[in-house]
């Protein structure tokens, strides 16, 4: 996180430019220019980067921090493609060079950028490339004995740690990342220098305690010793990140007119940057912070612009191409490297006698074996080119649909607050309910590899959270038990068996516990090898009359059961014991 850069500094860079007569003292000029705007002016960055490359002639270590800076521009405006061309012939360049040190830079700029590519869903395959560029750079820095690029180097893996930490039952990734802030932090006070890495890795301790630890006010702590150090430095891209976590730690607090004060800080912070990440980031704060305080209207405003400017940055056929790119670039230096051992292999044969008979009879085998192979390799090639398509449409798909639902669930809450009649806004928000049911099935198929198939214990967890905080229930003060055995169910049949979830789910909710002390919800999905696929909802609540349920009739929740019940075959069971207890058995052949 760069410093805003003084009036001063770019003058008298300017001054070297302008009046020094050495060709490679004008180049280190133009990349300093592009290194003092790096994180406050993307714009700036990609001007001078292209004018140095454009001037390095034969300056090999100047064309290479050209190409450096020019990958981090690119980087900062979502310009992934140029990004890592960049960034590859910059570490190539400096590794030919001997240069161990700007070497483990722009290797640390690669990780940067996978992380990056793996965008607000945290691809793991992403991630794990950023950790593996990652460790690399720490080892050059340690080779070299570089304090604060080894503190950057576990900077980076925590943060990439952190992000797999983000997804369903890998939550342990917290306590590595934090391992790894720990001991960048120790190593930049045992140096006593590095001062914007230490407002960094404040901003990421923070981020632990925010979303892991759940303790607020130490975010806060961190938070503002960023802050101030941020401030002193004139850094806006510190700042930015540094407000975006102060506003989520007082919406969580609370304190909502805080929270407000600080996304709108952090919104105007990546104004000035004009950094398409940042933005994206600050659209997602302001969402969050205007829900919390009740102005729903604002809200969906911003998650609509978030929503947009996450559909451009994620967009799957770019990071195709960025792959594309890497295996060309990788590929070609095999190839070289094959070209090298053939050469020689051609000279130590060059005295041996082939029989003329065995040479054309080989070369016929091979020059079959090679057509053949051609022939089969371009049908296999194709056939992956249109799965891959058809995968792309159908997470697309999925995407918009959610999105869609989404829209239709904020609309809904927003309609439910103009009305005054109790059961109006009762069904309405049993309507919201329903939508966002059917949200989370789109949701998981677009984040998953397999789009035929729900992850239903994903999927379970965040039904029943949402709907055990839609009814007021605190997490802490409620006692919440999934055991889901079937984990990956089709979507034909996920789908109305989570709305039948829903229904039961928002029954005992609604009902079962009005005097119960320490409220208890148990939800099973299990595979019967003789009975098929069995789902269980239990309560601890006063229990249901039965007579009454079986008699019901005017009941929506209980008409849609029983619709989606036959449209899957599936037999119902209820016992009053202890509580209320629902049993939906789905028959092995429609499972």
């Amino acid at each position: 996180m760069h410093a805003q850069p003084s009036s001063a500094k770019l003058d008298s860079i300017r001054q070297v430019y302008q009046n020094s007569p050495f060709h490679e003292i004008r180049v280190d000029a133009l990349n300093a220019l592009a290194m003092a705007w790096r994180g406050s002016n993307s714009d700036s960055v990609l001007l001078y980067s292209k004018q140095a490359l454009d001037a390095s002639g034969n300056y090999h270590r100047g064309r290479a921090t050209a190409l450096g800076n020019l990958s981090t521009g690119a980087r900062n405006k979502a310009d992934y493609q140029t990004a890592m061309d960049a960034g590859l012939s910059a570490a190539h360049i400096f590794d030919s060079l001997g240069l161990h040190t700007e070497h483990a830079d722009a290797i640390l700029e690669l990780a940067q950028l996978y992380k990056d590519i793996s965008g607000s869903n945290n691809t793991e395959a992403y991630l794990d490339k950023a950790l593996e560029h990652a460790a690399n750079s720490l080892q050059l820095f340690t080779s070299v004995k570089d304090t604060i690029g080894m503190a950057d180097a576990l900077n980076m893996r925590g943060i990439c740690l952190r992000d797999k930490g983000k997804h369903y039952n890998k939550r342990y990734y917290y306590d590595s990342a934090m391992l790894c802030y720990e001991k960048a932090l120790a190593l930049v006070e045992s140096h006593q220098k590095g001062l914007g890495m230490k407002s960094r890795l404040y901003n990421n301790i923070s981020q632990v305690y925010n979303e892991y630890r759940i303790d607020y006010r130490k975010a806060l702590e961190y938070l503002f010793k960023a802050v101030e150090v941020n401030m002193q430095r004139n850094s806006i891209s510190g700042l930015s990140y540094n407000y975006g976590n102060i506003a989520y730690a007082y919406t969580m607090l609370g304190n909502h007119e805080k929270s407000l004060q600080y996304a709108r800080m952090m919104l105007n912070a990546a104004r000035q940057m004009n950094r398409p990440d940042r933005l994206q980031n600050s659209y997602g704060q302001m969402y969050r912070s205007f829900k919390g305080a009740g102005m729903l209207d604002s809200a969906l405003a911003y998650f609509i612009l978030q929503d947009n400017l996450d559909d451009s940055m994620t967009n799957i056929g770019k990071t195709r191409m960025v792959l594309d790119l890497q295996t060309k670039y990788e590929t070609g230096k095999k190839e070289l490297e094959i070209g090298r051992l053939t050469l020689e292999s051609e000279a130590r044969s060059r005295n041996i006698i082939w029989l003329v008979a065995g040479i054309l009879v080989l070369a016929g085998i091979m020059i079959w074996l090679a057509i053949l192979y051609r022939n089969m390799a371009k049908q296999k090639h194709e056939i992956s080119e249109q799965r891959l398509r058809l995968e792309t449409m159908m997470k697309e798909l999925h995407h918009r649909v959610k999105n869609n639902l989404q829209i239709v669930s904020s609309l809904l809450s927003l309609q439910s607050n103009r009305l005054e009649d109790e059961h109006a806004i009762a069904a309405l928000r049993e309507s919201q309910l329903r939508v966002q049911a059917m949200s989370f099935i789109h949701q998981r198929l677009y984040k998953t590899d397999d789009i035929t198939a729900v992850n239903m214990k994903e999927y379970l967890t965040d039904l029943a959270e949402s709907l055990v905080a839609s009814y007021g229930f605190h997490r802490y003060e409620f006692d919440l038990q999934l055991d889901v055995q079937q984990e990956l169910l089709d979507i034909d049949k996920a789908l109305p068996a989570g709305l039948i979830i829903n229904e039961l789910v928002t029954n005992a909710l609604k009902y079962a516990y009005g005097n119960v002390q320490r409220p208890l919800l148990r939800i099973s999905l299990s595979n019967n090898a003789n009975a098929g696929l069995v789902i269980s909802i239990s309560d601890n609540g006063a229990g249901i009359d039965r007579e009454t349920w079986t008699k019901q009739r005017s009941s929506f929740g209980k008409q849609l059961i029983t619709a989606l019940c036959q449209q899957l075959r599936a037999s119902q069971q209820l016992e009053v014991k202890d509580g209320t207890h629902f049993t939906i058995i789905i028959p092995a052949q429609a499972a």
